[in-house]
């Protein structure tokens, strides 16, 4: 019983920090309408976007998945 808390706690843990990482991205695409004109990461908005759609790209056994392979360059902000 006892060990099976400890899992619990964890998935829960582990499922808080996720939701609060889309709840974050949220606020970023939300900002996108914005009329001042900003400066911004480009792998910040990648990002974003991946981790939002982090669910759709898991792998499902039923259903052929996407891999997303990360290769970033140094870009400037733009």
């Amino acid at each position: 019983m006892v060990e099976d808390l400890s899992k619990i706690l964890n998935s829960m843990e582990v499922g808080t920090d996720r939701i609060c990482a889309i709840i974050l991205s949220l606020q970023s695409f939300s900002r996108l309408d914005e009329s001042e004109v900003k400066i911004v990461d480009i792998h910040e908005g990648i990002e974003s976007t991946l981790l939002i759609l982090q669910n759709k790209l898991r792998e499902k056994p039923e259903e052929k998945t996407i891999q997303i392979i990360k290769n970033y360059d140094s870009l400037p902000k733009v």
